[in-house]
C-alpha cells in the first residue's frame, strides 16, 4: 500500500512539473511575441532542471523535447533511464506488444548521447502479449556496458523465465545489480564484478554452481538479497568476506540443511520463511550479528522458539530484534517453555519488536519475552503486538498479558515494555 501511494505521489508530482514547464513555455512564447525573447525554461538553474528531469518517468522525460528548442535534446544526456509499468501500460491495446516496445526502447537508448549510470527494466505481467527476445536484451545490455552502467535492474514478471543476457558480465562498472525472473548461468571465463556492492536476486532459476560463482566474483559485495526458488542446494558464502547485510526469502526450497553456510562478517540479517529456520542458517555463524529480523516465523512451535534462543545466545552483539509471526497456526505444545537464563548474555540488545497473529496460543511468545527481559542489560524498548484475527478473546485473558509482562524479571531497569492488541 505504501509503495502504491508513493508511486501515485511521484506520478502526480511529475505531471505537475510538466504542467508548470508547459505554463512557463506558454508565458515565454507570449512575451516573445511582445518583444521579450527570453527562454525562461532554459534559464532555470541547472540543479532545478536536473531535479525536474530526474522526477519524470521515461515517457514524460522524452516529451520534454517539445517544450523548447533548447530542451529538444536535453533528455538525451539524463544518466537514468527507467522503464516501469506506466510505460508498458501505454501499449496494452496492441495484439503483440513485444516488437513495438522493443523498437521504442532501442530508439531511446541509441539516441542517448551521454553516460547511463542507471537502467531499470520492469517487465509487467501481460500474459503472452509481451515477448522481448534475448537478442534485444543482449543488444541493450551491450550498449549499456559501453556507457558506464553502475546500477542495473532487470525485473521480469512475465509468464516465462528469460535466459540471462550474456553481455551483463561485460558491465564491469556495476555497483548495484538486481535480477528477477531469469535463468541465471555464469560463463567459465567470468572475471567477476570487482566493484559490485549490492546484489539482489529474486525468483530466478540457477544453473548448478551459478549462484556461488556469481557471489564469489564480487569481492566488495556488502549487501545480498535473495528470494530462493526452485531446486537449490546449500550455498557457501565463504568468499563474500565483506558481506554485512543478508536478506533471504525462502518459499520454495525445502529439506536443505544449512542452506546458507560461511557468513564471516554478517551484521544485518533478514529471513522470511515458512520452513524451519534451522535448515537455513546455523546460529553459530551469527556471532557478528547486530540486527536480526525474522518474518513468517511460527512462534507457536517449540522448535522455532528454541531456534531463536540459540541465535540470541550466539549473537552477543545483537542490538535490534524484530520478529513477525504470520498467520494462525496450531500449537504443538500448549504449555509454557522454561528457557534457561545466561546471566545477561544479551548485553547489547536495545530494541525488540515481537508481532504475532494468533488466537490460540501465545505462551511460547511470552516465554521468549521472559528470556529476553531477564538477559538484556541494555534493553530500552520491548514492544509486543498481538492480533486476534477478528475473533472474540476472553477479557480476562487479554488483561492478563500486560500483568504478566509487568511481573517479569528485568535485567535492565530502564526497559520500557509496551503491549498492543489489534
Amino acid at each position: 500500500m505504501e509503495e502504491n501511494e508513493k508511486l501515485e505521489s511521484n506520478t502526480n508530482k511529475s505531471l505537475l512539473v510538466v504542467y508548470i514547464m508547459s505554463s512557463l513555455m506558454t508565458r515565454s512564447t507570449k512575451k516573445a511575441n511582445c518583444g521579450d525573447h527570453i527562454d525562461r525554461i532554459s534559464d532555470l538553474p541547472s540543479n532545478v532542471i536536473d531535479g525536474i528531469l530526474k522526477d519524470l518517468n521515461i515517457s514524460e522525460l522524452v516529451s520534454t523535447s517539445i517544450l523548447s528548442r533548447n530542451w529538444r535534446y536535453m533528455w538525451m544526456s539524463v544518466p537514468e533511464l527507467v522503464f516501469r509499468k506506466d510505460f508498458f501500460s501505454r501499449f496494452e491495446d496492441l495484439d503483440d506488444l513485444g516488437p513495438e516496445i522493443s523498437r521504442i526502447i532501442t530508439d531511446i537508448l541509441f539516441l542517448h548521447n551521454g553516460p547511463i549510470y542507471k537502467f531499470s527494466l520492469d517487465i509487467p505481467w501481460l500474459s503472452k502479449k509481451l515477448t522481448i527476445t534475448t537478442e534485444y536484451l543482449n543488444k541493450w545490455i551491450l550498449f549499456l556496458s559501453k556507457r558506464g552502467i553502475k546500477d542495473l535492474q532487470l525485473l521480469n514478471n512475465g509468464w516465462f523465465f528469460f535466459k540471462m543476457p550474456s553481455h551483463i558480465f561485460s558491465c564491469q562498472e556495476l555497483t548495484h545489480f538486481t535480477l528477477s525472473g531469469f535463468n541465471l548461468s555464469v560463463p567459465p571465463n567470468f572475471c567477476g564484478f570487482k566493484k559490485l556492492l549490492d546484489l539482489c536476486l529474486e525468483c530466478n532459476i540457477y544453473e548448478f554452481g551459478a549462484l556461488e560463482n556469481l557471489i564469489s566474483g564480487c569481492p566488495l559485495l556488502e549487501k545480498l538479497s535473495i528470494i530462493l526458488y526452485g531446486d537449490l542446494k546449500s550455498v557457501c558464502l565463504k568468499k563474500a568476506k565483506n558481506l554485512i547485510d543478508l536478506r533471504i526469502k525462502n518459499y520454495h526450497v525445502r529439506g536443505v540443511s544449512d542452506l546458507i553456510i560461511s557468513l564471516p562478517k554478517i551484521q544485518r540479517l533478514t529471513m522470511e520463511s515458512y520452513e524451519l529456520y534451522a535448515d537455513m542458517i546455523s546460529p553459530t555463524q551469527l556471532t557478528s550479528l547486530k540486527y536480526l529480523k525474522l518474518y513468517g516465523l511460527n512462534l507457536v512451535k517449540r522448535t522455532a522458539v528454541l531456534y531463536i534462543v540459540s541465535v540470541l545466545k550466539s549473537a552477543s552483539d545483537l542490538v535490534e530484534l524484530d520478529i513477525q509471526n504470520d498467520g494462525e497456526q496450531e500449537p504443538d505444545q500448549p504449555e509454557q517453555l522454561d528457557l534457561e537464563c545466561n546471566s545477561c548474555c544479551l548485553s547489547q540488545l536495545q530494541t525488540v519488536n515481537i508481532n504475532i497473529s494468533d488466537t490460540i496460543n501465545f505462551k511460547h511468545a511470552m516465554s521468549l519475552i521472559r528470556f529476553i527481559l531477564a538477559n538484556s542489560s541494555s534493553l530500552k524498548t520491548l514492544t509486543f503486538k498481538v492480533g486476534f484475527c477478528h475473533k472474540i478473546l476472553d477479557a480476562a485473558m487479554l488483561s492478563s498479558i500486560p500483568q504478566d509482562l509487568l511481573c517479569m524479571k528485568r535485567a535492565s531497569q530502564r526497559a520500557r515494555v509496551e503491549f498492543r492488541h489489534l
